[in-house]
């Protein structure tokens, strides 16, 4: 099997889902007094911009300025029943929305510099906890989903990732990827290109990608598709097409400016209810200002584990890469 390569910095985006919620609104002014009131959000982004007031203000920590935000961001699958006819439950029934973190990212915001960096995990690597045998990272959200509901998966997800990039998480937030379907679904779809034939069925998860290769139109069940099919490549491939849509999304967002308070109100059940209208202003106000140039998300580097699926953290290269990504034991104080 071979090793991975880091995949390059994203200078234009983030490149993942989370991304869109923050940036949704980007280059839009000018609006009109009524229009701004029929949104929570953009209401709140007027009444700060007019006070001029800072994230470090919204994101204080004990009445105490805070530089800087780092977000974990978990896209998590779906739990599904499969198991003998003697069960009450039919094949295929969801058990839980938000299962195994498919998707896992780390985004430090820099309110001082103005720069978003951070670090894409891939699913597959390896961690082990104290107290949990060794088992791929994406694990531990589902493990803590059994032991304590949502709340707990969350906290071990991110007791995984902390250990991982030996940085402070402040907010950890699970996507819905069903709020994601809808925005895109509100937009129109999404114009995308489609770098290859995707055919993949699972009947009993309810889940069909029938994708052909060349531009097309996706709605938000085919953009879903397009950014999980990982049935003849790899992670690494999806997350190119995760940047890809996230293009997309950010320019179509432009296009039907007209809808933005719908979509930005959306955002905050996209990014699970973790933040509200005020902070969801702030981070819109603060990405208004995050130039092309000053966003930068990498991946942690990882080798290859022999004759097994999981891969192992390159400690030796770590160091580096979360300097860069401007994470690791400096952040913790």
């Amino acid at each position: 099997m071979p090793v991975p390569r880091r995949t390059p910095a994203w200078k234009r985006i983030i490149g993942t889902i989370g991304y869109l919620a923050v940036m949704t609104t980007v280059g839009l002014s000018g609006t009109a007094l009524g229009w701004l009131n029929s949104s929570d959000v953009l209401g709140e982004a007027m009444r700060q911009k007019a006070m001029n007031v800072q994230p470090q203000d919204v994101f204080a920590r004990g009445g105490v300025e805070s530089d800087s935000l780092v977000l974990l961001v978990l896209g998590c699958d779906e739990d599904r029943y499969y198991g003998g006819p003697a069960s009450n439950r039919k094949p295929g029934q969801v058990l839980d929305t938000a299962a195994r973190s498919d998707m896992i990212m780390v985004a430090k915001l820099d309110f001082r510099r103005n720069r978003i960096t951070g670090v894409s995990i891939p699913r597959d690597l390896e961690v082990r906890l104290d107290g949990y045998r060794a088992q791929k990272v994406n694990a531990y959200h589902a493990i803590g989903g059994r032991e304590g509901g949502a709340e707990r998966a969350k906290e071990l997800a991110t007791e995984a990732v902390e250990q991982v990039i030996d940085t402070k998480i402040d907010r950890t937030v699970v996507l819905d990827f069903a709020v994601f379907q809808e925005i895109v679904d509100l937009m129109g779809g999404v114009k995308v290109y489609v770098d290859k034939d995707m055919k993949y069925d699972d009947n009993a998860a309810d889940l069909h990608i029938d994708l052909k290769k060349g531009e097309q139109v996706l709605n938000g069940e085919d953009a879903m598709g397009f950014v999980r099919f990982r049935h003849s490549d790899s992670d690494f491939e999806r997350q190119k097409r995760q940047k890809n849509l996230i293009v997309a999304l950010q320019a179509k967002v432009l296009q039907k400016w007209q809808m933005s308070p719908k979509l930005v109100d959306k955002g905050i059940g996209l990014l699970g209810n973790e933040f509200d209208a005020r902070e969801v202003a702030a981070l819109m106000l603060f990405a208004q200002r995050v130039g092309s140039e000053n966003i930068e998300i990498t991946m942690v580097p990882v080798k290859a584990m022999r004759g097994t699926t999981n891969l192992a953290l390159d400690r030796r290269k770590l160091p580096e890469v979360l300097e860069k990504a401007g994470l690791g034991t400096t952040t913790w104080g």
